[in-house]
């Protein structure tokens, strides 16, 4: 990797990753004070809504487009043919959402999932079209321009939901926050794409057969994730109710936030990978599995012991019960990180039916461990079945058929990642259990004691290599003034 390229890279990760931060610290905040104007049943049916909305947002043009990315825009025909098929798509998701909504307020059996599942339709024909424009930015690597727009159209469903739910408008803020999110983020893609597509009603059949293969492995990708993902809140919400629904929901939603963060660099990632050589490939993405442990275990370990705190504090009184359950899915966040790059792997390698396949292995499995979880333990119970189902085992299986696929040696895929893992994991029980004469002692130097003893063991571990390769990584940065 040439030091252009790295800089390239690095600039692009950074204008990623800031434009998530800043938006998710405002969400955080629009969060905060939306747990103290909405109760946990409203968290709940909104839950509810996203169980549909994110089922049919994996067939959105977003997710179809990914294929411009991997393939390039050279051939015409093939991206005009996939910018038509999202537009058409989108129309169609319009319709069987607003459709299914009723079905859907009949199964959990409360009425006002039927209206306020139509209306969050809207966002499909809002955004129809933005995914394929995403899809060349990103392709152009123009990083800075995806930066600016998801960062505006966060901020915009931040400040909307915001006010809607201070004027009393209840769990339609989450609608309204959402549709207005989409129509700024189709607006602002559009214009810093200017990309010259052209619409077709009838699709080119040649087109649709050349890209078929890629497409359908996004698809099934994307609806095994969610199977995986969604069939927690199904569960929860049919069998226990919205109040615990939205204890979880709460607790997921903070414990994904890093990955949220991830997914925007991934999109560097792919972009860069597909791209490269075998040999390119190979390398990069030991890095990039060695960096995304090392920056973000201390992440997750922080979380870890704020969270008695810090959730009670921010949230208030009435979500004490989702401590327990943010602590236990920060497992599964940690390891979903990995997985979510080897997914990107696969996908560089031109192995989308793959990678829905690995997925799809583990449907079965996890549903069946989500109902022992819930008759065992409740809402706390799914959450220990998603963090060693969906975490630690998903990630070892994930290792595994990478490396079935690849040939490349499996300890290329854990090396990377165990020293930083092995030193946050002692980190934590020396945080945890370091005897502290009060409590207020106790919340300020745990996350101290966190950090520190992690970099040390770090240090230790790696014999000085880590400490090394990130002061070089944080003077690249400095000196091609992507910091300052």
């Amino acid at each position: 990797m040439t030091a252009t390229n790295s800089t390239i890279i690095l600039k692009s990760s950074v204008w990623m990753s800031t434009s998530v931060v800043v938006g998710k610290v405002a969400q955080l905040l629009s969060q905060i004070i939306l747990a103290r104007l909405l109760s946990p049943n409203d968290f709940g049916i909104w839950a509810m809504v996203l169980i549909l909305s994110n089922f049919s947002v994996i067939f959105r043009d977003a997710a179809i487009a990914q294929v411009l990315v991997q393939r390039g825009l050279n051939d015409k025909k093939i991206v005009n043919t996939v910018y038509s098929m999202g537009i058409n798509i989108s129309i169609g998701l319009f319709i069987v959402q607003s459709l299914a909504s009723f079905p859907l307020s009949i199964f959990f059996g409360i009425p006002i999932l039927f209206p306020l599942t139509a209306f969050a339709a809207l966002i499909f024909l809002v955004g129809a079209g933005a995914g394929s424009h995403a899809s060349v930015m990103q392709r152009q690597m123009k990083f800075r321009e995806l930066a600016i727009c998801d960062g505006l159209a966060s901020f915009t469903r931040v400040g909307t939901t915001t006010v809607c739910a201070v004027i009393g408008w209840g769990v339609w803020s989450f609608v309204v926050g959402e549709v207005a999110m989409t129509l700024v983020d189709s607006l602002l893609k559009k214009y810093f794409s200017r990309y010259p597509f052209t619409y077709s009603y009838r699709l080119d059949k040649t087109a649709v057969n050349e890209v078929k293969k890629f497409i359908t492995g996004i698809v099934f990708t994307s609806f095994a994730v969610q199977m995986n993902t969604m069939s927690d809140n199904v569960i929860i919400g049919k069998l226990l109710g919205q109040q615990a629904l939205g204890y979880y929901n709460l607790a997921y939603q903070l414990a994904m936030t890093p990955v949220y963060i991830l997914s925007q660099v991934n999109r560097v990632i792919l972009s860069v990978m597909s791209q490269r050589d075998n040999i390119g490939k190979k390398l990069f993405i030991s890095h990039v599995l060695e960096l995304y442990a090392i920056i973000f275990a201390p992440v997750y370990g922080i979380g870890f012991v704020i969270a008695p705190w810090f959730i009670p504090l921010m949230y208030g009184q009435a979500w004490i019960e989702s401590v327990s359950l943010f602590q236990i899915l920060l497992i599964f966040a940690y390891a979903r990180g990995f997985m979510a790059i080897l997914g990107n792997t696969l996908l560089a390698l031109d192995k989308p039916i793959t990678n829905a396949f690995i997925n799809w292995a583990l449907v079965p499995l996890a549903v069946l461990s989500y109902f022992v979880g819930v008759s065992l333990g409740g809402v706390k119970g799914v959450a220990i079945a998603v963090a060693l189902v969906l975490g630690v085992g998903a990630t070892i299986w994930f290792w595994l058929a990478t490396y079935y696929i690849t040939r490349w040696n499996i300890a290329f895929f854990i090396k990377p990642t165990a020293m930083p893992t092995l030193a946050i994991s002692i980190s934590l029980i020396l945080a945890v259990v370091s005897p502290l004469p009060h409590q207020y002692i106790t919340i300020s130097t745990q996350p101290i004691v966190l950090v520190f003893s992690y970099f040390i063991l770090l240090t230790v571990f790696s014999f000085g290599r880590i400490p090394n390769m990130l002061f070089s990584t944080i003077r690249l940065l400095w000196k091609n003034g992507v910091i300052l």
